[in-house]
């Protein structure tokens, strides 16, 4: 008979404990994902009713940068600024920060779009300030600082960058006393403003201009779908190896080929036969033992043993236990026989040790076996 119709493969692919077992994973990957896409993009410009704006240049850091002019309407901030000639790095830029709260909680953010133009500008500079513990067994919070500078394009550009891209500058870490700055990655929970300025700009003696159009936090979710496709498959992928090992334990359970007579009332033979057609053909006497095979084959209880593991990954027991279900098996579809008459004859002492067995083998009671392979 053949056991197994359909590869093992795909038998477990159908099975349902693969269903129950790999289902879970794809909902709560979904929920994940429904979860995150569904954080809707946050603006900071424009959003007057939450923010206020300013202006700064490095003036007030003993710099002679100028604010020639500046602009704030609903669709733009606009500056003009003139940088100086005293400092090495000469700065003018946009200050945002909350009208009432001293911070604002974006922590569920991981990239910054910005939409802006510049007039005689290299490229833009981008602070963001948080009030955070720097160590978990910090009692305070303390203001850092991260920044992150990128060269724009001439005309009106939207400039994405991910979060993870801010740093601290190794000249903030050094002057806070700070070790190993450049380790510590920003975390938005806690705000407080957010600095737009010029960068790798020199002194050119003329007016330059920042114009900026707007400035959002968005969820990019691409890193997280692969991440979250990836450890589903692995998962998937972990389940069916697993279910496959265990099938294929069950199949060679089951295959263990039998030469036997059927079962008769008869006595142990005493031929000094191979040990393995003595047990084949006496293991319906409820009293045989390891001792008594051993005995009758003159072959020695350890080889016994170490054998039937070898060839049948089992124990002495198992084995024989599977040939009087396999036996069992047959009585059921072709006897009339009750189930007690049927445990005794194939070698149990009792019907409830019989219906153990039977069931722990194919998971299924005798009786269901019978009623469902019956014809």
């Amino acid at each position: 008979m053949q056991l197994f119709q359909e590869k093992s493969e795909i038998k477990i692919l159908k099975s349902k404990l693969f269903l129950l077992s790999t289902i879970p994973a794809f909902v709560l990957g979904t929920i994940i994902l429904v979860y995150f896409s569904s954080i809707k993009d946050f603006s900071v410009f424009p959003n007057k009713q939450i923010f206020k704006y300013e202006f700064y240049s490095d003036s007030t850091a003993g710099g002679n940068s100028k604010i020639i002019k500046k602009l704030i309407t609903d669709s733009i901030i606009k500056l003009d600024f003139k940088l100086g000639n005293n400092k090495k790095d000469p700065y003018a830029g946009i200050n945002v920060g909350p009208k009432e709260s001293k911070y604002f909680n974006l922590g569920h953010y991981n990239q910054l779009s910005i939409r802006l133009k510049g007039y005689g500008i290299n490229g833009i500079g981008i602070a963001l300030v948080t009030l955070n513990r720097l160590k978990k067994d910090d009692k305070k919070n303390q203001e850092i600082l991260f920044y992150h500078i990128f060269k724009i394009s001439s005309g009106i550009n939207t400039y994405k960058i991910n979060l993870d891209k801010f740093q601290v500058p190794d000249w903030w870490g050094e002057n806070n006393r700070i070790e190993d700055a450049s380790s510590i990655k920003p975390d938005l929970k806690n705000l407080e403003t957010i600095n737009v300025s010029s960068a790798f700009t020199p002194n050119t003696g003329k007016i330059q201009s920042l114009e900026m159009y707007s400035l959002t936090f968005s969820r990019n979710n691409k890193s997280l779908i692969t991440l979250i496709i990836a450890l589903e498959f692995a998962f998937i992928f972990l389940v069916f190896v697993a279910l496959y090992a265990i099938e294929k334990i069950r199949k060679n359970k089951q295959i263990i080929t039998i030469a036997y007579k059927p079962v008769e009332n008869r006595n142990i033979e005493t031929s000094k036969s191979d040990f393995i057609d003595f047990i084949n053909n006496n293991f319906q006497n409820s009293e045989l033992t390891m001792d008594i095979v051993s005995g009758e084959s003159g072959v020695s209880q350890r080889r016994i043993a170490n054998d039937i593991q070898n060839q049948f990954a089992c124990n002495f027991k198992s084995y024989i236990n599977r040939l009087r279900i396999n036996e069992s098996k047959r009585l059921l579809l072709e006897t009339e026989l009750n189930i007690g008459e049927i445990a005794f004859k194939v070698g149990f002492n009792n019907q409830s040790h019989f219906n153990r067995v039977f069931k722990s083998e194919l998971q299924i009671s005798p009786t269901e076996y019978r009623d469902k392979h019956h014809v």
